[in-house]
């Protein structure tokens, strides 16, 4: 019996284990500064955008290719992603990397259940569960400089930025229990 389990300790050992490839290196604040120097760059006209709406993807290991894929086959949405602009966490890409997705067309996103709250607003997901654990700093940082900026070429208001949960009337936690939103809004000028 002794010897059946040190055989199956030693092909456990040998079978490979599940290794996630690190972020590729980026330069985070040179591809932000340019993404948000960029924000009315040549390309569809800028909507009459009201409101700014913080989410969260409540998956970890999510991507914006990943986001566009799904949604397009769950929606049928030939444009994909109902996000305008995504910020990841570091698992597959680079902590704070924001990533423009459906702002380039400048469409509207389905991404509330009384979209009535918040008209022509601008969909920025969180990519991570932060109902599970906090929401790291350059996540914090990337997101106050993407409002802010967004905030001053689209003329919204502090007041006219808030969260999936707040727009919908409590019926989703996004962007969970850990996010800060009274840290979020003092940053952004907003009261809390």
């Amino acid at each position: 019996m002794r010897r059946r389990s040190l055989l199956a300790a030693a092909c456990t050992a040998l079978l490979p284990v599940r290794v996630h490839a690190r972020p590729p290196e980026v330069d985070v604040a040179a591809s932000n500064a340019e993404l948000l120097a960029r924000l009315r760059a040549p390309g569809a006209p800028l909507r009459a955008w009201q409101w700014i709406v913080v989410h969260h993807t409540a998956a970890e290991w999510a991507t914006l290719a990943g986001i566009d894929r799904y949604h397009r086959k769950r929606f049928g949405d030939p444009l994909g992603a109902e996000y305008h602009f995504v910020i990841n966490n570091g698992k597959k890409r680079p902590a704070g990397l924001v990533e423009a997705a459906r702002w380039r067309y400048q469409e509207p996103a389905a991404h509330l259940f009384k979209p009535e709250n918040a008209p022509a607003s601008i969909a920025v997901c969180l990519i991570g569960n932060f109902e599970e654990r906090p929401l790291p700093a350059p996540m914090l940082d990337a997101l106050v400089d993407l409002t802010a900026a967004l905030m001053r070429e689209c003329s919204i208001a502090a007041e006219r930025v808030s969260t999936h949960r707040v727009v919908d009337d409590k019926l989703t936690q996004c962007p969970g229990k850990h996010f800060p939103r009274a840290e979020y809004l003092r940053r952004i000028g907003a009261e809390t």
